[in-house]
């Protein structure tokens, strides 16, 4: 180890008090900066209490620079009389930098190929040089004893291009990893690059995409290695003879929360209401809510006659119309579901093939395979169902996994814009589905090989119970004080110095910490242009406004709403007696708010039991 004595590498002196936590040290102008792993050698005792030398680690946290030669006052003298400092004989070459320094740990100074780090039991000598090491001690450093294990490659060290910053990849997809940052930070480049390097070891990838950030793999799927499939799933409803629970399912989620009557009477009308197999969710829905209201004709005629028989009477008139609006809420938006997913579908056909995606459930194995990634498109979907997808399909997964048949194999999912399906209480939880499934998963699928990779530009709003389960993060530029300081609350080893760098990261700057790294990086995260859309992202609003021809976007949406195929007029009518806006509305005097037009169908595949 002769560069910790080749004075070439010595970048300054450590100076002032020291500890076993810190020191600081006069720099060398232009040597260093803030985020550089330094080193110094120092003495420290042993077990049987002679010393030895060791090589004690550390970055450094902040520079401060200073000129006691030049007071404020002289600054204020110059700037009144609009004076050049060289008009004067005030002296700049008295001026010094205080760096101050973190310490990671101390090595042995014998090491060589395998560095183990040890906490440092004794402070680091005054006058001791400080070294700038070199690129290959560094990356021994950072390797360590995980130098034969998975890694995933992010980037480099901030300012040191020739040090690989890597992130131990059985500690990413068991113990869940959180990537944080404001709008335009580079959230999604950290994410693209970490899913990068998992489809390199062929790991089963499930990603929930609001966006599309996710479609340029698609695009790109000639760049990645050989055998890897990117799956498009587009969701449709379907009830099959297997399992009608999905309906149930459905209300759960998205309906209003319904009363031991309710649910009798919706078990009642369920078992009395025949279905096709492969049938849509909606077309069953519309029948049951026929069903329902020839029921609620059928209690009315009987209290109109005065009739007494109790059969039909056992569930009252609120019973009956309270599951009817949480049936036809559900069906309103599994119309405007279907309806925009054609929409959608012949918009992007030329560049992306979508399929319908397996039943979760039953056909999980198509959902999660080797050396597959598997991306649900959620753009246009309303808050409710986005969040009711990501649950019913996470939650189906997840007991494969939790049940031990090994059906499907250990897989990482994706969750973007997070704070969307994972709401902190302040946010309101009542009507996120989505929370209490991902809740289970991350504090139970370390067991069982179901890794959360959670993704959000507002930690803020997410909830904390979620968060101060991942045991890595990646943050980068953040402003907000109160993003900041909840990032500070959960992340334990994220320094005050570490959170007020935050802000001033550029695009794809930032720190990471956790299991995944032996102690906080500085990185910069390498980009992967290549695999980014073409279609959605970057879109020329400005050039489509300009272009817009008002006249034939009116007589092609008059076109598709009031000229309907017979098919498509009677899925228009959620109702045999009502219209979908009616129905609509009157759900909403129930309780729930009209969905809003969604892109996508979600398709799941049910059991019925006879």
């Amino acid at each position: 180890m002769t560069w910790i004595t080749d004075p070439e590498n010595m970048i300054g002196t450590v100076v002032g008090n020291t500890s076993t936590d810190s020191y600081r040290f006069i720099l060398r102008s232009l040597r260093a900066k803030v985020g550089d792993i330094v080193a110094t050698l120092s003495k420290i005792p042993d077990d049987s209490r002679k010393h030895e030398d060791a090589v004690i680690w550390g970055r450094i946290v902040s520079i401060d620079r200073h000129n006691p030669f030049f007071p404020a006052e002289a600054a204020q003298e110059l700037a009144e009389q609009n004076l050049r400092l060289i008009d004067t004989v005030l002296s700049t070459s008295r001026d010094y930098l205080n760096a101050e320094v973190l310490i990671l740990g101390s090595s042995s100074e014998s090491s060589t190929e395998k560095m183990e780090l040890s906490p440092l039991t004794y402070p680091v000598q005054p006058a001791a040089r400080v070294i700038n090491p070199p690129a290959a001690s560094i990356r021994k450093l950072l390797g360590a004893a995980h130098d034969d294990a998975p890694k995933l490659r992010v980037g480099t060290l901030l300012g040191r291009s020739d040090v690989e910053v890597s992130l131990a990849a059985n500690k990413v997809v068991s113990r869940h990893l959180a990537i944080l940052a404001m709008t335009g930070g580079g959230k999604t480049v950290a994410a693209r690059r970490i899913i990068l390097e998992l489809i390199k070891h062929g790991y089963p990838i499930v990603i929930f995409d609001p966006h599309g950030d996710y479609l340029g793999l698609y695009e790109n799927r000639d760049r990645l290695p050989a055998d890897t499939e990117i799956k498009l799933f587009y969701p449709m409803m379907k009830v099959s003879d297997e399992n009608v629970t999905v309906v149930s399912d459905l209300l759960a989620k998205m309906g209003k929360k319904m009363t031991e009557a309710q649910h009798d009477f919706f078990n009642k009308i369920v078992t009395e209401t025949k279905f096709s197999e492969g049938m849509k969710a909606s077309d069953y829905i519309q029948e049951l809510i026929e069903h329902v209201e020839r029921i609620a004709a059928n209690i009315q005629r009987k209290d109109k006659d005065g009739d007494a028989e109790d059969s039909p009477k056992k569930f009252g008139a609120m019973t009956v119309n309270a599951v009817k609006r949480s049936l036809s809420f559900v069906l309103s938006a599994l119309r405007q579901m279907e309806q925009n997913n054609r929409l959608l579908c012949e918009r992007l056909k030329d560049t992306y093939q979508f399929t319908e995606m397996p039943d979760p459930k039953r056909d999980a194995e198509d959902i999660v395979r080797k050396k597959q990634v598997s991306i649900f498109y959620l753009a246009g979907y309303d808050h409710l169902t986005q969040s009711t997808i990501v649950s019913m399909v996470l939650d189906a997964l997840f007991s494969h996994r939790a049940s031990l048949t090994n059906r499907i194999p250990p897989f990482q999912t994706v969750i973007e814009e997070a704070h969307n399906f994972i709401p902190s209480r302040q946010e309101g939880t009542e009507e996120t589905p989505s929370l209490t499934t991902v809740r289970k998963v991350i504090t139970e699928g370390r067991k069982f090989g179901t890794g959360l990779m959670i993704i959000s530009q507002r930690p803020a709003r997410l909830d904390e119970t979620i968060l101060t389960q991942c045991n890595s993060f990646l943050v980068l530029r953040l402003v907000n004080p109160k993003d900041k300081n909840f990032v500070r609350s959960v992340m334990e080893n994220l320094s005050e110095s570490d959170a007020n760098i935050l802000q001033t990261f550029g695009p794809g700057q930032g720190i990471v910490s956790g299991q995944a790294v032996r102690f906080p990086l500085l990185v910069k995260v390498q980009h992967d242009k290549n695999f980014e859309s073409s279609k959605i992202g970057d879109e020329d609003f400005l050039k489509i406004a300009t272009d817009w021809n008002e006249k034939e976007a009116r007589a092609r949406n008059r076109g598709a709403f009031m000229d309907p195929s017979p098919a498509d007029q009677k899925q228009a009518a959620p109702s045999s007696t009502a219209p979908a806006a009616d129905l609509a509305a009157k759900a909403a005097k129930g309780g729930g708010s009209k969905p809003e037009p969604a892109d996508l169908k979600f398709s799941v595949v049910s059991k019925r039991k006879r």
